[in-house]
């Protein structure tokens, strides 16, 4: 009976693992993305409609530049940061599927089924989403009134939580669709045709080496005496005929040994370094771009030093500071005017790090990614500067240490 049950657990567990793919992930994932647009809609409703647009800014102020008629430090109205959080949680689904559908158009089933690796990072993030809404919904339940502020908490809780497992979940999914496409096999290299002599056409004369071969050897003929020779040449004389001697030949001089090389006393040029390739990024920065749910080393905490575990590099920074940039996102009206839609972004000191390089410094990791050319900066406020210049709101959204307000 024990045998029989434990081959009944195996079975389950191969059912299970067979169930759990990727497709299934993100259905589940979408589903609860759309629990939290009704969560959103529910708490929008209970929360006063007068809420403080001032709370916990922090804005940046560099060398007086504006770009267009925006600027450091801008800060939206209300409505218009009303509608980005909810354009952010509603389209969370819609924007995961796309993602998914694009994989899945590209390689196919194996997209479909996954790997463990991405199976994991989905999985962890409908684990953290759904518990946060059974908490709120345990705590809308069990009280009778609610304060607003604690509506207000349980918003800002439920637009944190919704954006990073929207972040962490599309970039899953991207990498593992960089992670399944082929790589393409070189062409096998076709022998070459064997050698044929040309043919002779008829009539031709044969080669030489075949007509030595064929040919008989020459016979001398024997010469006999004239039958008419004279009676005083009929008594035969004998010639011996002698060899040839050989030359003696000359003894040769010994050649004479050949001097021996004085030895050079110049010091020999040392061989010319070869140029090394230097990293954009240092190795450790490069984990945490590889790695979005990697934490932060133990050395950029409150107790910290501040140096990279890697390379020793100091970066000049408050644990749990964020920077602040807000962009514009001109949209056109129903007049066909410009109208501008300011949007504000919040960069975590993560983002900083894995930005940095071995020999001071930084580099941008957007760029990296989306431009041809890559970007050096000096210190952390030409980065900010950088990002708030050269890059749309749509470039800064896809990073996930870069969050929306």
């Amino acid at each position: 009976m024990k045998p029989e049950t434990e081959e009944a657990v195996q079975a389950a567990k191969g059912l299970l693992t067979e169930l759990v793919i990727v497709a299934s992930l993100v259905r589940a994932l979408t589903d609860s993305f759309g629990s939290a647009s009704d969560l959103y809609q529910k708490l929008k409703r209970k929360s006063s409609p007068k809420d403080s647009d001032d709370e916990d800014r922090f804005h940046i102020s560099m060398f007086g530049h504006r770009r267009r008629d925006s600027g450091f430090g801008m800060s939206g109205s209300s409505k218009d940061l009303c509608e980005s959080e909810g354009e952010l949680i509603f389209t969370s689904s819609a924007q995961i599927r796309a993602e998914y559908e694009r994989g899945y158009r590209m390689i196919g089933e194996s997209f479909a089924r996954g790997d463990a690796t991405a199976q994991i990072q989905l999985q962890s993030q409908i684990i953290q989403l759904q518990r946060v809404l059974l908490v709120i919904h345990q705590d809308l339940s069990m009280s009778s009134y609610i304060a607003p502020s604690s509506t207000h908490s349980h918003l800002v809780r439920l637009i944190q939580t919704t954006r990073t497992a929207r972040a962490a979940s599309m970039a899953a999914l991207s990498m593992q669709y960089q992670r399944m496409l082929p790589t393409p096999s070189p062409s096998p290299r076709q022998p070459d045709p064997p050698f044929s002599p040309p043919c002779s056409p008829p009539g031709a004369f044969p080669d030489p080496e075949d007509t030595w071969h064929t040919t008989k050897p020459f016979k001398p003929r024997r010469r006999t005496g004239d039958s008419s020779s004279s009676s005083t040449s009929s008594e035969d004389k004998e010639f011996k005929i002698l060899p040839i001697p050989n030359p003696i030949s000359k003894p040769k001089p010994a050649p004479k040994p050949a001097p021996k090389p004085e030895p050079d006393l110049k010091p020999k040029p040392k061989p010319e370094d070869k140029p090394t390739k230097t990293r954009l990024f240092c190795i450790y920065a490069k984990e945490l771009q590889d790695n979005p749910l990697m934490p932060l080393a133990d050395a950029y905490k409150p107790c910290g030093d501040n140096k990279c575990p890697f390379c020793r590099t100091y970066l000049a920074m408050r644990p749990g500071k964020i920077w602040e940039i807000v962009v514009d996102n001109c949209r056109e009206s129903k007049h066909l005017r410009r109208k501008p839609l300011y949007r504000v972004f919040r960069i975590k000191n993560r983002f900083i790090v894995k930005s940095h390089r071995e020999q001071g410094g930084f580099a941008c990791v957007l760029c990296a990614r989306f431009r041809r050319f890559d970007m050096l900066c000096r210190d952390i406020g030409s980065l900010m500067d950088h990002l708030w210049r050269e890059h749309t709101a749509d470039e800064l959204e896809w990073d996930c240490d870069i969050l929306e307000c």
